[in-house]
């Protein structure tokens, strides 16, 4: 039990030193962005279901396309500008512009029966299963 806590301090004294180290490299890494595509992929017999976070796009901005035996969604979103107090410096800003995007491979899909709904800033995707689609299948959000 001792060993494990001073372990975790240690891993804690490491972890910032590499946290420090990276800087430079995080510093220019949209790490924001990337937060964005969290998602969870699920499995059954009949089908797979593909939830990904994408808060604050719009539905327009959002492309789906599954080609051979591959699933890729990509976004953008421009910056967030709040004009409502001028007087007023920004003093932290996490919210801005980017384009993000994802792949899986997801094999045995009848590409022609993908739906996808967007909703809540939550892209939920569905793949029937049966045999991978052939050509390009552009994917449209209800």
């Amino acid at each position: 039990m001792a060993n494990d806590m001073m372990n975790r301090n240690n891993n804690d004294i490491f972890d910032a030193m590499n946290d420090w180290l990276d800087f430079p490299r995080n510093f220019f890494d949209n790490r924001e962005m990337s937060k964005m595509m969290q998602s969870d992929v699920a499995e059954n017999d009949k089908e797979y279901t593909v939830k990904v976070d994408m808060p604050g796009m719009d539905k327009s901005k959002i492309n789906i396309n599954y080609n051979d035996g591959v699933l890729s969604i990509s976004g953008s979103r421009k910056s967030f500008k709040d004009n409502s107090k001028k007087d007023n410096s920004i003093i932290h800003k996490e919210r801005m512009e980017g384009h993000i995007s994802r792949s899986f491979r997801l094999p045995n899909v009848v590409a022609s029966n993908i739906h996808a709904k967007y909703d809540n800033g939550v892209l939920t995707i569905t793949l029937p299963k049966q045999s991978a689609g052939n050509g390009d299948n552009s994917i449209q959000i209800d």
